[in-house]
């Protein structure tokens, strides 16, 4: 299970609950894994192929370097033994996703990869996370993301790990109750920032009161710079500009501006210096500031 941050002090507890009992521990080589390959279906019911860093490591399944960097937060995530968080480290690690607005907790990836326009379907392929719903498949009211390793004629072999659990791989099939409710698909990212604009409204005289989200997918966690332009897009003779600083995914903003009646505010998330991608028109909003 995993927990996300959408911002300081956002945080939900999950815990993995399989609808088959105990988990069925297997202690074996590595070369053992075509007799599962061979096995019926439902001899696979929740086959755990190695729990541990270290018991993963010894039979050659790989944490992907997570092993050496699970006490760091990635997407925002919370650290340590956390689905969410990695998940998100494979998917920054070796390649590089661009973290879509609304991924919070496990449960949110599916409907967040769709709202961007990220496929998400029921046909698994290696790198692709596996997603289950709140309650589906043995995950808990705040769902589960695992990584998909390898594509077996007997099943899926996944790797993930788990809210005050443990990092382990995990041999899955259709048959055995814990499919998942989606794989996704996540393309690669040039390094540009990615999020969106959530709303703005001006609950006061001068002042404007806005959300948005975003993160650069190159870049480790810290403040990033975000540009606001009102009256027309950067660039625009006479518009009014300003920048603002936020470690976080989410982020929401009340400044006092001198732009008064109607007008459009432009948000910019804007590349970290040095790094690949471009500055990123996160959207624009129609505002009437009072």
């Amino acid at each position: 299970m995993g927990v996300g941050l959408g911002s300081r002090g956002r945080t939900a507890r999950e815990a993995m609950r399989h609808a088959h009992g105990s988990v069925r521990r297997l202690g074996v080589a590595v070369a053992l894994v075509t007799t599962w390959m061979a096995a019926p279906a439902q001899a696979l019911s929740i086959d755990v192929v190695c729990t541990g860093f270290t018991g993963c490591t010894t039979l050659g399944r790989s944490n992907g370097g997570y092993g050496s960097a699970f006490q760091q937060s990635f997407w925002n995530m919370t650290a340590g033994h956390n689905c969410t968080n990695y998940a998100a480290y494979r998917l920054t690690h070796g390649r590089l996703v661009a973290r879509p607005p609304g991924t919070d907790d496990a449960m949110t990836w599916g409907p967040a990869a769709v709202a961007a326009g990220v496929p998400v379907d029921d046909v698994p392929t290696v790198g692709a996370v596996a997603w289950w719903k709140a309650g589906v498949g043995g995950a808990s009211t705040s769902g589960h993301v695992a990584y998909v390793e390898a594509i077996l004629p007997g099943g899926v072999l996944i790797s993930e790990d788990n809210l005050n659990g443990d990092f382990r791989w995990r041999l899955m099939a259709r048959s055995d109750g814990t499919w998942p409710s989606g794989f996704i698909h996540y393309p690669a990212s040039d390094g540009s920032p990615a999020g969106a604009f959530i709303s703005v409204t001006s609950p006061g005289s001068g002042q404007l009161d806005f959300w948005g989200s975003a993160m650069d997918p190159d870049v480790p966690v810290g403040s990033r710079t975000y540009l606001v332009t009102l009256g027309g897009p950067r660039g625009t003779p006479g518009v009014e500009t300003f920048t603002f600083e936020t470690e976080f995914f989410r982020f929401h903003r009340t400044p006092t501006v001198g732009t008064r009646g109607a007008t459009t505010m432009y948000l910019y998330a804007l590349n970290a210096p040095g790094t690949a991608g471009k500055d990123a028109l996160l959207g624009h909003r129609d505002v009437t500031i009072r």
